[in-house]
């Protein structure tokens, strides 16, 4: 019986559309039946496919899509980067057919990351669910505006918060906006999450890093000054109201990312942050 493989692509795009009819017949004189998923379409919700695997074609963005997609039943997933190669997807286009090989003769390795669940409580009601790789964003939605918010730590009073918003990160989504944020950057298979403020109001804000296993409340306050906007990995966004809850807690191996043996994460940050090791570092 064939295996399914998942392949998420922008049909669009000339080169992804390229790779993908090559994948394609590739895979299939491997044994694979190919389900296909324009990548945009991912942005949907999950649903849960049985698929051996998947590849994501595209950048950092078409991974978290495809791994938000894939959110109900987590399978490794091989990221192919069609520029050099990004924080996630480290296999470039060029070593697509080389990584598939290495990957069926079982000598990759599949590396489990911490994901995030979300739920919007509304009047003591669960309104809606969301599923984040990279990072939650609480920000408001207008110009130059700050926002109010509580913070609840595993459960914790940890104060209230006045500033231009909070980043939640997973370890994977900390070389995001987070670290644009000021955030630290985390090794992605850490079981921790970073909360960043955003420009806040006080000095006292600083960056924290978190167990992955404890709960971040965040509420709206009474009386915003604006309107709050939610965001998931920088492409979904949920619009927040007065005394909403935001309840996010890690979810251990939510993303199963398979590795290149070429390049490790320490080699990725050096060559995308320029760290040249010299006095001009």
């Amino acid at each position: 019986m064939k295996k399914n493989v998942l392949i998420v692509y922008n049909p669009n795009n000339e080169l992804s559309a390229e790779i993908y009819k090559d994948m394609h017949k590739w895979l299939g004189k491997h044994g694979f039946r190919i389900v296909s998923m324009d990548s945009e379409k991912c942005k949907a919700g999950e649903m849960k496919l049985n698929v051996e695997f998947a590849i994501s074609l595209g950048g950092d963005g078409t991974f978290l899509s495809c791994a938000r997609f894939l959110g109900v039943n987590p399978v490794p997933i091989l990221p192919v980067h069609l520029g050099t190669f990004g924080f996630i997807a480290e296999f470039t286009h060029l070593e697509w057919r080389e990584a598939l090989e290495t990957w069926l003769d079982n000598q990759l390795c599949v590396e489990s990351r911490v994901a995030l669940d979300v739920r919007i409580i509304r009047n003591s009601q669960e309104l809606k669910k969301f599923r984040a790789i990279n990072d939650v964003v609480l920000g408001s939605s207008g110009i130059s505006k700050l926002v109010r918010l509580s913070l609840k730590l595993g459960g914790y009073e940890a104060g209230h918060f006045r500033g231009d918003g909070i980043i939640l990160s997973t370890a994977t989504g900390s070389t995001a906006y987070s670290m644009a944020s000021g955030g630290p950057i985390l090794v992605p298979p850490m079981n921790a999450l970073v909360l960043t403020p955003i420009c806040p109001f006080s000095f006292s804000w600083r960056p924290i890093v978190i167990p992955g296993r404890d709960e971040v409340v965040i509420g709206v306050e009474p009386n915003p000054r604006s309107d709050i906007l939610l965001t998931i990995d920088g492409q979904e966004a949920f619009s927040l109201e007065e005394d909403d809850l935001v309840k996010i807690s890690g979810r251990t191996a939510g993303v199963r990312l398979i590795k290149p043996n070429k390049r490790a994460f320490y080699e990725v940050i050096r060559t995308k942050l320029g760290w040249s090791g010299g006095p001009h570092a």
